[in-house]
């Protein structure tokens, strides 16, 4: 019997039983794979659809797959053509499920850095009252540069725009500007479009075009005590440069929830950096239940428009990598 294939993927009980309840209208079953068990290579072979996480040598044994939908926002692992059964396979993403959540992520970042909170937090642990010495910042009447304007960039130039900041925005391709962001620049543009800003915030895809956009030139152009925001990924940025540029007080501070290497290995001196805040890949975390439910709410109308013959919501040019 055809059937689709789910792993790993943050729904709850009663959305499974409405995936299950579309599927059996259409003649199909619903294999549900528990990520922790371990399963037989060829366990997708009945599969038409995938949704969710699954490892490589799986999905290329999906011999009947039509459609796979990764329940993240990224596919830059997902683009190798090979790892798919034949060249026909669709491959969409969960883009609009996690640009709240990561924005959010950032503006938290963000006034943690302005108000020295990482400071305090660590005189709290000592002990300590006194006040943090240095100039405290304000998204108010700040500039803001955000790189990619997508659904994570988007809802976070969204937000800084509500809350009094002049947005600028970078992008791949020069269209209408939208009436969240004062000016708009295109990537060849990308020094100019940082140089005078506050805070940057990177919002970019992992694809061959974005590896090391923000290099070590562009974090030199940006102002004396900037903040730098990465929660796009870790191989946009010149991680090296970022490091330098933090010791030598050239940057203000950052927020990295993606790195070059994840784990960042636990002897890497970047840990130790004051003024730098990491996180471990959590801001569009699977178990925040808004995000949960936005990629239900994708993945069951692609589900209709599948059955229906229409063309399906985000759609990944594997070449291009998004």
């Amino acid at each position: 019997m055809r059937q689709i294939g789910l792993r790993a993927v943050p729904f709850t009980e009663e959305q499974f039983r409405a995936i299950e309840e579309k599927a059996a209208a259409h003649g199909l079953s619903v294999l549900r794979l528990d990520a922790k068990e371990s399963y037989p290579e060829d366990v997708l072979k009945d599969c038409e659809l995938l949704m969710g996480y699954f490892p490589k040598e799986m999905v290329k044994k999906a011999e009947h797959l039509k459609w796979m939908q990764s329940a993240s926002a990224g596919v830059d692992k997902l683009c190798d053509p090979e790892m798919y059964p034949n060249h026909e396979v669709v491959l969409t993403n969960s883009s609009g499920s996690f640009g709240i959540a990561i924005a959010e992520y950032l503006l938290t970042g963000l006034l943690m850095l302005m108000r020295h909170m990482p400071a305090y937090l660590d005189q709290q642990k000592q002990h300590i009252w006194k006040h943090v010495p240095g100039d405290i910042g304000s998204i108010y009447g700040s500039k803001v540069t955000v790189i990619g304007l997508g659904d994570l960039g988007g809802n976070f130039a969204k937000r800084m725009k509500a809350l009094g900041a002049t947005v600028t925005a970078v992008k791949r391709t020069l269209t209408a500007k939208p009436d969240y962001v004062d000016a708009l620049y295109t990537n060849d543009k990308l020094i100019d479009a940082v140089k005078d800003a506050d805070v940057v915030a990177m919002c970019l895809p992992g694809t061959p075009q974005t590896e090391g956009m923000v290099s070590a030139e562009v974090i030199a152009a940006m102002k004396q005590g900037a903040i730098l925001l990465n929660a796009g990924r870790g191989k946009t940025l010149d991680q090296a440069a970022l490091v330098e540029n933090l010791k030598n007080g050239h940057l203000g501070g950052a927020v990295m929830d993606v790195a070059v290497v994840e784990p960042i290995p636990a002897d890497d001196p970047i840990w130790d950096l004051p003024n730098l805040i990491i996180t471990p890949h959590i801001s569009g975390n699977d178990n925040d239940g808004l995000n949960a439910r936005l990629m239900f709410e994708i993945y069951m109308d692609n589900l209709d428009r599948y059955f229906a013959g229409k063309e399906l919501r985000n759609v990944i040019d594997l070449k291009k990598g998004y």
